[in-house]
């Protein structure tokens, strides 16, 4: 569906958008670092487009430790495909699903002790471990914004 662009060009007062972008800070996105950090989200979810499922987690930085400025309150992200990837001897869902149990893992002195059954059940287990530890824990993590791998957890507080 095409968008028509005049209905809303006729809505602009251009003088006043470039004074707003004049004064507007330069976004930067959030650098490689360490941090400490707050969960606010994990979940099971599809992709935009739908037609894959991912594991996704979105951490708040409460601590800028070492980057190049203060992050905090800002946030970083981490999300796995998880049902819908290649089927290749390196990469598959079921080396995908073992990486985000791996990543849970460090949550638990014994780790998570979840077993993939199916995709409903994950999603469950996954909504059980954020519940549990959604708001009692924070995380110490290296964030590589650049790498597959982006948040390497280093250490678990109690809150």
């Amino acid at each position: 569906m095409a968008i028509d662009f005049e209905k809303f060009d006729k809505l602009v007062n251009n003088e006043e958008i470039q004074k707003q972008m004049d004064s507007a800070p330069e976004y930067d996105d959030v650098p490689a670092g360490t941090y400490v950090a707050d969960i606010k989200n994990m979940e099971v979810k599809t992709t935009k487009a739908g037609d894959k499922l991912m594991f996704s987690v979105s951490l708040q930085i409460v601590e800028t430790i070492d980057a190049p400025k203060k992050q905090d309150k800002r946030y970083i992200f981490f999300n796995r495909v998880i049902c819908g990837n290649k089927n290749t001897e390196k990469w598959n869902d079921g080396r995908a699903i073992k990486g985000v149990i791996s990543w849970l893992d460090h949550f638990y002195d014994d780790g998570c002790g979840i077993e993939f059954k199916n995709y409903s059940q994950f999603s469950d287990d996954i909504l059980d471990i954020y519940q549990e530890i959604g708001n009692t824990v924070q995380v110490k993590v290296d964030y590589s914004p650049d790498d597959f791998n982006p948040i390497e957890i280093l250490d678990v507080f109690d809150v």
